[in-house]
């Protein structure tokens, strides 16, 4: 049984390191099951996770779910970005999300970035296009920073036990 569990626990890491890329997939959720499995059903009892490695996992967690966010913000601010290019970067990834993941989290924040700052910034195409595109880094930078958190969490997991 104890094999049984260690492979649901891996495939949950695995699933978790696909939901960055597959967003419907809650990667977060997934490596929480994980952790929660090994703690309640693999661990002999009064043995299982430490503390420390709890509360490591809640702020890596928070960083997670911040990430798309804070980096969209970022980036769009970088590259000359007004406010309502940034909150339209968000609509976007949202929206994005819903409609076609996950080509839509690439494509409709930067077409919504480009109309706000062409119809709304009067801005000349070409700072429209830069502001744009760096909503697109933006979306690969926090994919990159996200498998990062991800890849953090499950090293400390497994030298936690």
């Amino acid at each position: 049984m104890e094999i049984f569990l260690w492979i649901v626990i891996v495939a949950l890491f695995v699933l978790s390191i696909a939901g960055i890329f597959l967003p419907v997939l809650p990667d977060t959720v997934f490596l929480w099951a994980g952790f929660l499995l090994y703690h309640f059903f693999v661990a002999d009892p009064g043995m299982g996770l430490p503390a420390s490695f709890w509360w490591g996992m809640v702020v890596l967690s928070i960083m997670l779910f911040g990430a798309d966010l804070l980096t969209n913000l970022y980036f769009v601010k970088k590259y000359g970005g007004s406010k309502w290019s940034s909150f339209a970067a968000v609509v976007g990834l949202l929206l994005g999300l819903l409609v076609f993941p996950p080509f839509g989290m690439l494509i409709l924040p930067f077409l919504l970035v480009l109309a706000v700052e062409i119809g709304l910034e009067k801005k000349k195409l070409d700072s429209a296009l830069k502001v744009a595109v760096g909503t697109l880094i933006a979306f690969l930078g926090s994919t990159v920073v996200k498998i990062a958190i991800q890849l953090a969490m499950i090293a400390w997991f497994f030298l936690a036990l």
